[in-house]
């Protein structure tokens, strides 16, 4: 048998007092509550801890042993209690963030600066995947917070809208004829997305000659350089060195919705819940 916390504590109290009754009414329990404290203590070591007599008690050899690494512990104990309570509130620890590559470039330049500027001692991994694949890890708590488009609800998931981007097609702006006349206007998108998934089933594509790549900015430098045509979210192709413009002749769009996720855990720490709250400050837009 261990000894309990509360029974090192009213000894300790005993030790200071050298008398039951006052250590007892000092502490709000009651004499025998006192006594059968010390007895327990007095069974875990096997030894007598204390020598009674009418005008108080004294301690014995074993007694003053444990008075002293007694008071050692709750000292010890003390700063521990503070410095657990501490790091449930300072902004220190490490965090992962998930999010697109794509994603990535117009968001966390800005929302990585204002995080280390206000928490140096924050700590930040980042994760690049497509949104849906961010998701799953922000589920199976593999990351703490997604930079995710359209992300499916889940029982676990927190979601917070932040703004709404277009994917439609672009072009290079210094092309001021680009046109669809002949069958061979290349249009370079992303299979792997749901949008492009969605644009080509709504698009004509007789004059188009579809080619593939995963990766958005590469799509965007090929078509600033006029090789064709690309499906492209509007902040992504806003970013591209040299400018684009939208795609004559195609009215087609697919509206995205940024939003921040996380697990409902996260909400029950308060470090967790001031970083929830900084993202949001830095990345939502205000609604019109």
């Amino acid at each position: 048998m261990r000894p309990s916390f509360d029974d090192l504590a009213y000894f300790i109290e005993v030790a200071n007092t050298h008398n039951l009754s006052r250590a007892a009414q000092r502490l709000g329990i009651t004499q025998p509550s006192m006594s059968t404290a010390i007895k327990r203590l007095e069974q875990v070591f096997a030894t007598q801890l204390l020598i009674r007599s009418r005008n108080g008690v004294k301690l014995t050899h074993a007694g003053k042993a444990l008075a002293q690494h007694s008071r050692k512990f709750m000292t010890e104990w003390e700063q521990l209690h503070a410095n657990v309570l501490r790091a449930s509130t300072d902004m220190v620890g490490t965090f992962s963030i998930g999010c697109h590559p794509s994603v990535a470039l117009y968001t966390l330049p800005e929302l990585l600066s204002a995080l280390k500027h206000k928490y140096p001692a924050l700590k930040l991994n980042l994760v690049h995947d497509l949104s849906r694949k961010i998701t799953e890890q922000v589920v199976n708590c593999e990351i703490d917070f997604g930079l995710v488009i359209n992300p499916v609800p889940h029982p676990d998931l927190v979601i917070h809208k932040l703004f709404l981007d277009e994917v439609t097609l672009w072009q290079s702006s210094s092309l001021k004829n680009f046109s669809t006349d002949n069958d061979n206007t290349v249009l370079y998108c992303d299979p792997n997305l749901k949008q492009s998934q969605a644009l080509l089933k709504v698009l004509d594509l007789t004059h188009f000659q579809v080619e593939h790549s995963n990766n958005l900015e590469v799509i965007a430098s090929l078509v600033a350089k006029g090789i064709g045509a690309g499906i492209l979210p509007e902040r992504v192709a806003k970013k591209c060195a040299e400018p684009l413009r939208r795609f004559e002749k195609n009215s087609a769009t697919v509206v995205d919705e940024l939003c921040l996720i996380h697990r409902f855990d996260i909400q029950n720490s308060t470090i967790g819940q001031n970083l929830k709250h900084e993202i949001k400050h830095v990345l939502a837009e205000p609604s019109s």
